[in-house]
């Protein structure tokens, strides 16, 4: 993994990170703004639950209103009824033999004595009434507001609240002060009351209810929760709380399941369920007061009105314009209060539980969504990483939408959808950030390439560089790599002969003859050293024969340098001679250098032995290493083979002497003609000096020319000279006193087999000059 991609998994794992913090920090200090969205969102899952018959909950027709409405009043043609008309409905109610009758009333207050009466005496006899009282809820460690409780509320409340079985600590429980109840009288005739008090969510609609509330040193159902416990015959004391998991009612037999078996709520920390609205007003079963009341009018009609509502539980509430007790709930925006009590109890007798995620497990489903959206990040350009992230944002909603329909899970809808929101633009914005900088270096180095090598490559091969899937990678990489070094031999010589201006000129034709060969077999040139050349052939593009276009290339440059001097003789310049080093092995290839400047290069041994090689080179002659001549030895045409022992290396190296390449080149090198040596009478006195690189020792070695041709001659030197020295030599005449010097290397023995002793060598002049020259063959012809 390069740095960059590691800079790019870290930003985009901060951005991810800011993002989920971000997220829930909004939801922390704008709660009133983004929970209720979320809600409202949550309800478009229940109004479009709702209005599907697939997905409705099951609702037990168990339970069923009778309403008050506006043709209850008509039909009574009385607008304000009194108790009676309630004592007699009770006891017709009694009659048809209903389960329970649950009135969402308080009747807070006696109202007259005969009316009261009647209201007592029906429901006492009747056994199965319900009635509510309404506390002020409070949450731990909140300050009580001052209000006048009746002292028989507080006796009744603390005499009939339920003492349950705990686990956990119910501190987080709302709290039931100052209670309101049905008058005293009318409660003791009642078969209990429950709570109707409620929290409204913060945009006013009714989603929850506290089942329990904490009062004094017990709890006090809500008005369902009392009956349905009464009517599925659980005693309280058995009843398990777990605060902020579950209610659970143990060894439970309801209509639809007859065998005992636990009932568990989902509650809150708070102790709330979320209230499963089966659907509209009118999906539950309805019956008109008026139709109840005026029953016992006819004996046959309330037989038949027994048998329809017998074991049922009944509801009993006022549902008659101007009603107060309607309000919003996440299916209806005016819904009567009473159809939440049915709803609940409908819950439990269907066990069919609403359950939102808790935080831990929200933050387990978000973490997840998060990693999905990294890994997209980390994968993909910006446009298909914007797409891959609204694909994951529709996949959760689809995913938690049928969580809601098929599970009756919620899931927070709005938070992650805020995050992939708040992490696609920060991972946009920074992936837009960061393919501009990639952008911009991708354009730096094309211009780089195109300016390292542009000059000294075909059109054809930079653009497969910039084009390949490669060609930009720069940085640093093991490649193996034939390198072609050739080095003028005397060129030295010449520039303190001639001027700047001849001299660049010199330099320049010839390597424009040489470049245009090195671009045609799709060589590198890595740099010009003074009147040497290194060629890349395998980086920053590898090719299967870079070894065989290494050496046909060399050839060709060989071939090439009979033009270069025609133009030199030409123009009445010096001829110029050139040798050829070749050597393969792997080394590292990249930029090297720093951020101000920096060029493409090679590090590595190789370079330096095929360095090496050059410099045991004569004029003409292109020598290669065994690495190379491995390569390529089905098809290179060998001349002499020699081993040499180089400086540094503890093993001696072979090297081979090119004649020509077979197969699809057919080029050979060109001949060299075969020089007729002419013996000197008497042999011509000089002084030499050996040189190593450009430094020239001080100490002079006296030796004679024996015979000389045009480039060669066999001299006598006292002492032994290595076999490829090079020799600085100064004529010792004195009517050559004013002559310039020359430039030889000592060829090897085996060279030429007719040495006259010894300390006899042959020497190939690497520079002649003109002048040297026309006085050796004075001497010849002398």
């Amino acid at each position: 993994m390069t740095i960059n991609r590691k800079s790019k998994f870290r930003i985009s794992a901060v951005l991810i990170l800011f993002s989920f913090i971000a997220a829930h920090l909004c939801f922390w200090l704008l709660p009133n703004v983004f929970e209720i969205w979320n809600s409202q969102v949550v309800d478009q899952l229940f109004i479009f639950r709702s209005s599907s018959q697939r997905f409705q909950p099951v609702y037990d027709h168990t339970v069923a209103h009778v309403d008050l409405n506006n043709t209850s009043i008509q039909r009574l043609n009385n607008l304000y009824l009194d108790r009676e008309y309630f004592a007699k409905l009770i006891s017709n109610l009694s009659a048809m033999r209903v389960s329970a009758q649950v009135f969402d009333f308080i009747f807070a207050a006696k109202k007259d004595e005969i009316s009261d009466r009647a209201l007592i005496q029906a429901t006492r006899k009747a056994g199965n009434v319900y009635l509510g009282l309404a506390f002020e809820l409070h949450q731990e460690n909140q300050p009580q507001r001052s209000g006048a409780t009746h002292s028989g509320a507080i006796q009744y409340v603390d005499q009939t609240k339920w003492y349950l079985s705990v686990q956990g600590n119910p501190g987080s429980l709302y709290e039931g002060r100052n209670p309101q109840i049905t008058f005293a009288d009318l409660a003791l005739a009642s078969q209990g009351l429950g709570s109707l008090s409620v929290k409204f969510d913060r945009d006013g609609v009714l989603r929850r209810v506290p089942m329990l509330v904490r009062f004094k040193d017990a709890f006090y159902p809500l008005l369902p929760l009392r009956v349905i416990c009464h009517y599925l015959k659980i005693a309280p004391e058995t009843i398990i709380l777990r605060p902020g998991k579950h209610i659970i009612l143990p060894g439970v037999e309801t209509p639809a399941n007859k065998s005992p078996h636990d009932i568990v709520i989902p509650i809150d920390h708070k102790g709330n369920m979320i209230i499963n609205f089966v659907g509209a007003w009118d999906r539950m079963d309805h019956y008109n007061f008026a139709d109840i009341l005026l029953a016992s009018d006819d004996r046959d009609e309330l037989e038949i009105w027994g048998e329809e509502l017998a074991g049922k539980i009944i509801i009993i509430s006022d549902v008659s314009t101007g009603s107060t007790d309607v309000g919003p709930v996440p299916t209806d925006a005016n819904f009567p209060m009473s159809g939440a009590h049915a709803n609940i109890i409908n819950s439990i007798l269907t066990e069919s539980f609403l359950r939102e995620l808790s935080a831990r497990e929200m933050l387990i489903v978000e973490a997840l969504l998060m990693t999905v959206v990294f890994l997209l990040s980390i994968r993909f350009s910006s446009l298909y990483f914007s797409i891959g992230t609204v694909t994951a944002a529709a996949a959760y909603v689809v995913l938690a939408g049928a969580a809601f329909l098929y599970g009756n899970v919620i899931f927070n809808l709005v938070r992650p959808v805020f995050m992939i929101i708040f992490a696609v633009v920060a991972i946009i914005i920074y992936q837009y950030i960061n393919e501009e900088r990639e952008k911009m270096e991708s354009l730096r180095q094309r211009d780089f390439i195109r300016d390292t090598f542009g000059r000294y490559m075909s059109g054809e091969v930079v653009d497969e560089l910039l084009d390949s899937p490669e060609g930009l990678k720069m940085s640093g990489e093991i490649r193996e790599v034939t390198f072609l070094v050739s080095d003028l031999r005397g060129f030295t010589a010449l520039t303190d002969r001639l001027p700047a201006r001849e001299i660049i000129e010199v330099i320049n034709r010839y390597f424009e003859h040489m470049v245009d060969v090195i671009s045609r077999y799709r060589g590198v040139v890595n740099e010009f050293l003074g009147d040497g050349i290194l060629v890349f052939f395998g980086a920053p593009l590898k090719e299967e024969d870079d070894a065989a276009r290494a050496v046909a290339c060399a050839i060709d440059m060989q071939n090439a340098m009979l033009g270069v001097n025609e133009e030199q003789r030409r123009l009445e310049l010096p001829e110029l001679a050139m040798g050829i080093g070749i050597n393969t092995g792997e080394v590292v290839v990249g930029n090297i250098g720093s951020e101000r400047r920096a060029a493409y290069g090679a590090v590595g041994s190789p370079i330096n032995i095929a360095y090496r090689i050059e410099s045991y080179t004569v004029g003409g002659q292109i020598l290669i290493s065994t690495s190379t001549y491995e390569k390529i030895s089905s098809i290179v045409q060998i001349g002499k083979t020699r081993q040499i022992q180089f400086k540094g290396i503890d093993h001696p190296v072979t090297i081979y002497d090119v004649l020509g390449l077979k197969g699809r080149y057919q080029i050979r090198v060109p001949q060299k003609k075969i020089e007729t040596l002419v013996r000197l009478d008497p042999p011509l006195p000089f002084n030499c000096f050996s040189l190593e690189g450009k430094t020239i020792s001080e100490d002079a070695v006296s030796g004679r020319i024996l015979q000389a041709g045009e480039t060669i001659a066999e001299v006598f030197l006292p002492g032994p000279v290595p076999a490829h020295s090079n020799l600085r030599i100064l004529l010792a005449p004195e009517e050559a006193a004013e002559l310039p010097e020359s430039y030889a290397k000592v060829l090897p023995a085996d060279e030429e087999k007719s040495l006259e002793s010894a300390e006899t060598v042959r020497l190939q002049f690497t520079w002649l000059p003109a002048e040297v020259k026309a006085y050796l063959e004075k001497r010849k012809t002398a």
